[in-house]
């Protein structure tokens, strides 16, 4: 392509930035190749806009610019694409486009999915396939179908298999093979989602037909695909001789979607575990860690300390998986209020509107907030701690500050399942909740510090009353009907507690260290008891008060 005269701002422009039809068929175009790794889309949707721009076609630059979000998207900057996204979907309402509006919220789509907010992010598929009707080429129809169709199955919502079926027929009918793989792999991977395995194998098998006939290689992500579904019927054989190929050098190469290949190491690993060719899955989980490393994939290294822990157990050093599942459940609980922030942070950098800042400190909530037993969680304790023992350093009410720890938890798990032992968290949480309004006071609360481990922070009794009613709920957690869920196996709490009242300048470490002291004592005299020094004299001698059930 040869260059033109020089616009008015000196940028050469190339013949076909002069024809409108052709620039919009190049935006035409590349909207069709964002779903799909393209070289040099980017780059070209860039340009696009550019000369767009030069020309003073607004809506053509703004519809480049959504294809460049879109591809900022994938590669992980999710915030800058919903900034886009969000400033092109108000220019579109406020301009009467049905097209823009349309693919701002296909855009949005994709970043609520990212965001973890797969309600929202079905409220802007179904606008963004309505918005399109018929007006876009078959290709764009598919592509708006296809993310509709995939909202759906992350909902679990059973309408989303006619939406694939759907969409299917509309690829095979234009004969567009990359869309029909696009839509076997979406539609595999949400019937394994939705645990629906001999349905997810029929589509992968599907997918690996399709694309054998068209000499399509099937890239790592949809290796995983195949795999996964072969994993859930239990065929671990085939799941591994599916996978292998995407062991070359050319198909472990970087993706477009930056995962590096590390998702795939990580199940295939797991599929020599299984088999009992534990060195095998550990070399192979040692490059999937070391991608991770390399890349910054903190969601996948973390997954990775759980299987981890399943090869060391596999080894039979159950000392090694029972600290690298420690390891693991700390770093998911840090990941899971790290992804809440991040989703926090990408909601105010889209839009500075009254919806926006709700949400925000919505997703800032949710991020001190442990999924599970909806507990405060460890980052609100180092958060508000150290300011409620400032409040408390001048005169006021006393901070008592006690460590719960569930006794023989793991029987629960070993003797019925890990969901049984979940349902015993949340209803040991819904107690210590319910302790917590009893103190009158503001800054009591309760928090899971991970695993079996909960907090509980009372401000405002004086030390004994609080001993009596960590009592109290250490007597209201073993006295509760818990036959339903474990029959005969029995639930009860060891305490720890100390005050800032016996501690010159407390701080939260000290605070915890004593605390965490008590509740080993607690644990060594025999466990369902609290112990602390919550029952001091202020001019007596010290006695350390110990309570236990009959």
């Amino acid at each position: 392509m040869t260059s033109s005269s020089d616009s008015g701002n000196g940028t050469s422009l190339p013949p076909a930035a002069h024809d409108r039809a052709e620039l919009a068929a190049t935006v035409d175009e590349l909207e069709t190749l964002s779903r799909f790794d393209s070289d040099g889309a980017a780059q070209q949707a860039e340009q696009s806009a550019r000369w767009a721009a030069e020309l003073g076609l607004t809506e053509l630059r703004l519809r480049a610019e959504l294809v460049g979000a879109d591809m900022l998207r994938r590669r992980g900057n999710v915030a800058d694409a919903g900034r886009i996204a969000q400033d092109v979907h108000r220019w579109a309402a406020e301009n009467g486009s049905a097209h823009l509006l349309a693919r701002s919220h296909f855009v949005l789509t994709a970043v609520f999915q990212e965001l973890g907010d797969v309600s929202q992010a079905l409220e802007h598929a179904v606008r963004a396939v309505d918005l399109l009707g018929e007006a876009g080429s078959p290709a764009l129809r598919i592509d708006h179908l296809v993310r509709l169709a995939d909202c759906l199955g992350l909902n679990g919502d059973v309408a989303a298999r006619d939406r694939y079926a759907q969409v299917l027929r509309l690829a095979e009918e234009i004969g567009d093979v990359d869309r029909q793989l696009l839509v076997l792999n979406n539609r595999a991977y949400c019937e394994t989602l939705a645990g629906a395995f001999d349905a997810a194998l029929e589509y992968s098998t599907r997918l690996q037909t399709l694309a054998a006939a068209h000499g399509v290689p099937l890239d790592v992500g949809r290796l995983d695909t195949i795999g996964r579904a072969l994993i859930g019927l239990d065929r671990l054989a085939e799941a591994e001789a599916v996978m292998l190929p995407g062991l070359s050098p050319e198909a472990l190469g970087e993706s477009l979607d930056g995962d590096a290949g590390a998702d795939f190491l990580l199940t295939l690993a797991e599929v020599q575990r299984r088999l009992g060719r534990v060195s095998e899955a550990q070399l192979t989980l040692d490059e999937c860690v070391r991608r991770c490393t390399e890349h910054g994939l903190t969601s996948i290294r973390v997954r990775a300390r759980r299987e981890q822990a399943e090869l060391h157990a596999a080894r039979g050093d159950f000392r090694a998986a029972f600290g690298e599942h420690k390891v693991y459940c700390a770093e998911l609980m840090d990941l899971q209020s790290a992804q809440r922030d991040a989703r926090a942070r990408a909601l105010q950098a889209m839009y500075e509107t009254t919806e926006a800042r709700r949400q925000t400190r919505r997703y800032r909530e949710l991020s001190l907030r442990d999924p599970l037993t909806g507990l405060y969680n460890r980052r609100y304790v180092d958060e508000q701690l150290p300011r409620l023992l400032d409040r408390a350093a001048a005169p006021g009410a006393a901070v008592t500050v006690a460590l719960l720890d569930l006794d023989h938890f793991k029987r629960v798990n070993d003797t019925y399942s890990h969901e049984v032992g979940d349902e015993v968290l949340r209803r040991v949480a819904e107690l210590l909740q319910a302790a917590v309004p009893a103190t009158g006071s503001a800054g009591s609360f309760a928090a899971r510090m991970g695993g079996e481990e909960f907090l509980l922070v009372l401000v405002g009794p004086e030390p004994p009353a609080a001993a009596e009613q960590l009592d109290e709920l250490r007597r209201a957690v073993a006295g509760h009907p818990w036959g339903d869920l474990t029959g005969t196996v029995p639930i009860t709490l060891s305490v720890g507690a100390t005050t800032d009242a016996h501690h010159d300048h407390p701080t939260p470490a000290h605070l915890l260290g004593a605390a965490d002291a008590h509740l080993y004592d607690a644990k060594r005299q025999g466990r369902n008891r609290v112990v602390s020094d919550l029952t001091w004299s202020p001019v007596g001698s010290p006695v350390r008060g110990s309570s236990a059930g009959q």
